[in-house]
Order: C-alpha cells, then structure tokens, then sequence
C-alpha cells in the first residue's frame, strides 16, 4: 500500500472548512506525477485528483468524489483525506495503463452537447427533438466552441437577459434553407413578457442539464459558475384555461370528421396529442374498459378508465380493427404526426367562435377540471393524467374544488361538544 501523506490543511474536515474558496483546488502532490486536491464550494468540498501525461507535456484531471466536510465518509461516494489519496492513485494507474489521453483536450459546449444527447438518447427520452431545437437555435451559437472551463457567469447572465427579450421564432420548413423570421408582439405587453421569461428558463434548464452532465460524468471540475445562474421569477402560467361543456359541443361540431375523432378521444381521457398518435388498437380493453398508455411524459405507463360514453366511443372506434393498427388515423388512413393538429384546431376554434384559439393541451385541462369540480379528489386526477406526484395537479385543478373540500369539512369534521347557549342577541345594523 502507497504511503499515506500528510498534509495539516486538507486532512481534516475542520481545517479545509476554513480554507477560502477559490476558482482552483488546493492541490498536495502525494505521488510522482500524481496530485490529490481539494476544492470547496457553497455546499461542502470536492476531491479531485490531476495526473501529468506519460510525456509529460500536459495534465489529466478528473473529479473524484465529495469530501466528508458534512457527511462521514463512505469510500465511494464521499471520501476521507486518506481514501481521496487512495482513489487518485487509482485513477492514475488506470489512466497509465490505458495511456489514453483523450480527456485533457479541451472540453467544449459542443463535446458536452453531444454526449448529453448522446445520454438523452440511450433513455429513450421523449422530447429529444424539442430539444435538439433548442439547443441549436439558442446554446450552439454563443457557446458551441466555448471551452466549459472558461464560461464566466457574466457571459451566462447576458445570454439568459438576450433570451427574455428576443421575440417568438416563426416556425418554418426545415427543408428550405432561409433566414430565421421572429414574431414581434406589438404591444409587448406584460403576459407576452411573461411568456418569454419562462421560454427562457427553459432554455437555461436545458443548458444547465448539459453543463452538469459533464461534470457528473467528471468532464469539468466545477459545477459553481453555471450553479449561480438562477432562472426569472414570477413567471408561472396564469389560471389554467378549460372549455365549457357548451364550448366542447361548438369545437366538436366544427371538426372535421377524422379530427373529430382525435378531439373527442381527448375529451374522453384527458391524454396528451402524442399519447394518443400512438395509440394502438390493442391497447383499449373491453374487458377492463380501459385506454392503456405505453410511455407517458413522466416516462411511466397508465391505464386510463373509461366512463360509458367512453367506452361506447372506443368500442365503434376500434371494431373490425387489428390489434396493431393505430386507434386514431387522419382520411388517407395514415398516422397524426407532430404538429399535424396545429392548423385543424385552430381552423375549428375559428369557426366555433373560440377566441383566442386553444392549443391542443388545453383539452387535457378541459378533462382534469371537469373531473376537479365533479370532487374527484386530486390523487385520483393525478394518476390518470400520469402526473408523477399532486404538485403539478394542485397547481392546476385544486381552486376548482373549494365547494367539494367544504362538503366533506361538514360531513367529516367532528362537533367537538356542543355550542353553549347564549343570551347574547346578535345586533345588525
């Protein structure tokens, strides 16, 4: 076993808490070639290990594990003085053997985009496109050829105000190879503000996952610039909007008849566009009177239940079909891709007097409301809209339900002993 150095600041958690914070770590030299240091951040310290290369022109570095400033050490994932000497060793001894130097290249935006898509890929997550759009219209421009040690939090912060007052992007063909148009909003008004701030912490959220990506998978040593980039607040969407039952029949009667179809499965079980594209013959039963959703938003599957008229509409939907046809088709018989709703809907609210025109999503509102303030309790709207906890549910439905919570207060809350009488006569004026 490699002896054990000493070094008065870094092997207690006492003297490294009263180390000053710095943008490099306190490095101790503990082998030939081979340095073990420490540095600390707002939320404890990090133990990194740095290795000259076999020709000894230039250092390899790599994040180890958290220090035991606040919690014991376990020899894996927070480390003791001794242990980070240990692992650095390792790390250098595996790095020798491979002779692999690939890591000390400067590691840009770029190179950590691509192995978070990479990632993003392998688990089979559903919004790879979404986000692949927003990569390469807002991150790839100003900080593709960046090297992520070098970003400063002033550059971050400049990019994230750009990116709240820049105007909406104008969707167009991505065959044709024109200029990028925008959308200017002319009142520019306090809601269209709005929208653009949360726009923009989306963004940052995506840049923010690709950033820290590569420091988990230790391709960059410190996480703390990007840490202190903080999205906008008060940007939350307002009251949710629903359709009244009047609405719904107007919309339905505009539809055409194969979009009619889609509109109307909507209703009927709250599920998202793309849940419903994919949908398959196969996966209603008759037998339960369920929809069943393969892979949901939250990356879990549900069964949706089905009320009679939903069940009636799934049982004509579905009759005569095979198992592996998709349940919803457009009038060529081919599938509803993405988008494909956009102009339909908005054609329809146009001729059933539905002003401003509604998006897509807001028929799975419709559904979660009409559910909200028939008392359906929220743990019960929550699994069948396949959201992962209340939260988001609360956030959304719980103000449609004050006459319900008030009903069960009366029925279930106890007298807690009788009111005594009073001679007392209540005076109005």
């Amino acid at each position: 076993m490699a002896r054990l150095v000493r070094d008065s600041r870094l092997e207690s958690r006492e003297a490294r808490l009263r180390l000053k914070m710095r943008q490099e770590p306190y490095w101790r030299l503990i082998s030939e070639g081979i340095h073990l240091g420490y540095y600390r951040g707002n939320r404890g310290g990090m133990w990194h290990a740095r290795v000259r290369s076999s020709d000894n022109k230039r250092y390899v570095k790599s994040a180890l594990a958290q220090a035991d400033d606040y919690t014991d050490a376990n020899g894996k994932s927070v480390l003791s003085f001794s242990q980070a000497q240990e692992q650095a060793r390792k790390f250098a001894s595996k790095l020798y053997r491979s002779d692999d130097l690939e890591d000390n290249k400067p590691y840009t935006v770029t190179s950590a985009i691509n192995d978070y898509l990479a990632d993003f890929k392998a688990n089979g997550k559903k919004s790879l496109y979404a986000t692949e759009t927003q990569i390469n219209a807002h991150i790839l421009p100003p900080f593709g050829e960046k090297v992520i040690s070098t970003l400063t939090f002033k550059q971050l912060s400049a990019w994230k105000n750009k990116l709240a007052t820049t105007d909406k992007r104008v969707r167009s063909s991505k065959k044709l190879n024109r200029a990028q148009k925008y959308i200017s909003d002319e009142d520019n008004d306090e809601d269209y503000q709005r929208r653009r701030r949360a726009t923009a912490n989306r963004i940052i959220t995506i840049l923010k996952a690709i950033l820290n990506h590569a420091f988990n998978t230790n391709r960059v040593q410190s996480s703390e610039v990007w840490q202190k980039l903080k999205p906008f607040k008060n940007v939350l969407e307002p009251k949710i909007r629903f359709l009244s039952e009047t609405e719904t029949t107007r919309l339905l009667n505009a539809c055409v008849s194969d979009f009619r179809l889609l509109i109307r499965g909507a209703l009927l079980t709250g599920a998202r566009y793309g849940e419903l594209t994919t949908l398959k013959v196969g996966d209603y039963s008759s037998d339960n009177n369920t929809v069943f959703i393969h892979q949901s938003k939250s990356g879990k599957p549900r069964h949706i239940p089905l009320n009679k008229e939903g069940i009636n509409f799934f049982e004509q939907l579905t009759a005569g079909k095979k198992s592996q046809e998709f349940m919803f088709t457009r009038s060529d018989g081919k599938q509803w891709k993405k988008n494909y709703q956009v102009r339909p809907l908005e054609a329809a609210c146009n001729a059933a007097k539905i002003i401003p025109s509604i998006n897509f999503h807001i028929l799975r509102h419709t559904y979660g409301s009409a559910l909200a303030m028939k008392g359906v309790p929220l743990q019960v709207i929550a699994a069948v809209l396949g959201h992962s906890d209340t939260r988001v549910t609360h956030k959304h439905y719980a103000h449609l339900m004050p006459s319900y919570i008030a009903d069960v207060i009366k029925e279930h809350l106890p007298d807690f002993g009788k009111t005594e009488k009073s001679n007392l006569i209540k005076i109005t004026a």
